[in-house]
């Protein structure tokens, strides 16, 4: 009798020993691919938001262009063009760029382009526009 008491006593010695030792592993196994998906997740929001920051940089100035008297479209889709490739060479991927004549003298430009996707099957888009008035001297009188 005293062996089968020593028996369960030493079982439970090693129950209380060894614990929930192992059970950290599953939940390893569970918490660290969510931990690197939202880190991934959230990187890819970094560059979606500085590619359509440097974009609008890039519109802006290319609209600039356009409306300053003299200016041609071919002169403003130049200046986006390099523009994107000075500010974000990158992170937008393939580039366009139109313009616009509408009524009364205002001139749009807009461009877009695509972002470069960290996780597989994701495809996010930039765009911007830039519309106003074109520019041009008159005399006074």
């Amino acid at each position: 009798m005293s062996s089968s008491r020593r028996s369960t006593s030493n079982r439970r010695r090693q129950a209380l020993w060894w614990g929930d030792r192992g059970s950290s592993t599953p939940e390893l196994v569970i918490i660290l691919p969510v931990l690197l998906l939202l880190i991934t997740v959230g990187l890819q929001f970094a560059l979606w938001a500085l590619a359509s920051h440097a974009l609008s940089d890039s519109v802006a100035q290319g609209g600039a262009a356009l409306r300053a008297e003299g200016g041609t479209s071919t002169a403003a889709r130049s200046v986006t063009l390099q523009e994107i490739q000075a500010l974000a060479s990158g992170l937008v991927l393939r580039p366009t760029v139109s313009v616009q004549f509408l009524s009364d003298g205002v001139a749009s430009l807009s461009a877009s382009g695509a972002v470069p996707a960290l996780l597989p099957d994701m495809s996010l888009a930039v765009s911007a526009e830039s519309t106003g008035p074109e520019q041009l001297f008159r005399a006074s009188g």
